[in-house]
């Protein structure tokens, strides 16, 4: 079991997590209403999650094209 200031780090490490993912969904055009699904998560084992809820079509096929070129700069404008 994990103790508190064990949970600590482990929420940052998921709340930072979660904000570099925000940040690069916002690079990529999604607007407030689109990012506010994100949430970081700690599990009892002390597993950090960041959990994404639902995601706009349209975003989740830019998120896959970004992935699969490795970079916003490869496809082209939004």
């Amino acid at each position: 079991m994990m103790n508190t200031q064990q949970w600590n780090e482990a929420w940052d490490h998921a709340q930072d997590a979660a904000d570099a993912l925000r940040v690069a969904l916002s690079d990529m055009g999604a607007g407030a209403s689109q990012l506010m699904h994100l949430r970081p998560m700690v599990t009892r084992r002390g597993t950090t999650w960041v959990d994404v809820g639902q995601l706009p079509a349209d975003l989740a096929a830019k998120l896959a094209d970004v992935i699969r070129v490795g970079s916003l700069d490869n496809i082209g404008p939004s």
